[in-house]
């Protein structure tokens, strides 16, 4: 079965939000109730900006920033952490499908793409843009 993606190349980008650092380079299946639960805390908030999700590799671990894509230092809410998408060239996913689905679906993409060798993923960073209630862009950095 053939995976669909682009390769795009993005310019820096801010996400600001709340903080989770993760075990490994990637959500493993003891890092998700911590990220679900960050989730749940930045979602109370109500804000009525796209949601976004950054992970950045440090060596041999990630660190995920929960919350949304900013333009500016002015923009941060306060208290909230912020951390850099570096520009350079991404695999990118699009998946639209049943909400409960949506990351589920579009990392099982990206690990079709990266085991059936189309993609070398970098781990420096990878992006989420949630573009709607039923859509998710995923981006992943590549060697």
């Amino acid at each position: 079965m053939a995976v669909d993606f682009e390769i795009v190349t993005l310019t820096d980008s801010l996400v600001a939000g709340l903080t989770v650092p993760l075990a490994g380079r990637e959500v493993t299946a003891r890092d998700l109730d911590l990220v679900n639960f960050t989730w749940d805390r930045y979602l109370s908030r109500e804000k009525t900006v796209p949601r976004a999700a950054a992970y950045i590799g440090q060596n041999d671990h990630a660190v995920a920033v929960l919350g949304y894509e900013v333009a500016e230092l002015d923009d941060i809410d306060e208290g909230d952490v912020l951390t850099r998408i570096p520009a350079g060239r991404y695999a990118k996913f699009v998946v639209s499908d049943k909400p409960y689905d949506l990351l589920r679906t579009a990392w099982a993409e990206v690990i079709k793409a990266e085991n059936a060798g189309t993609i070398t993923r970098s781990h420096t960073a990878e992006l989420e843009r949630y573009t709607g209630p039923t859509s998710v862009e995923v981006y992943v950095s590549l060697d």
